[in-house]
């Protein structure tokens, strides 16, 4: 009964150390392929950030009353 227990934990620990690997390969793959199209997580208009900052405010105050 141990020994199964030991063999079922090792397949499962197997099975989400496997799957961990597969989901770091995919965002290493992923960040390539931004890379070579030349996607950026940059704003390229600072105001846009002040826009979102209105956006939040007006929100806020909406939801407050």
């Amino acid at each position: 009964m141990i020994v199964e227990g030991l063999e079922l934990t090792l397949i499962g620990m197997s099975s989400v150390f496997l799957f961990l690997l597969l989901l770091v390969t995919l965002m290493y793959a992923q960040a390539a392929i931004f890379k070579y199209l030349g996607v950026s997580d940059e704003s390229a208009d600072p105001a846009n950030e002040d826009e979102a900052l209105i956006a939040a405010a007006i929100a806020v105050k909406l939801k407050n009353g």
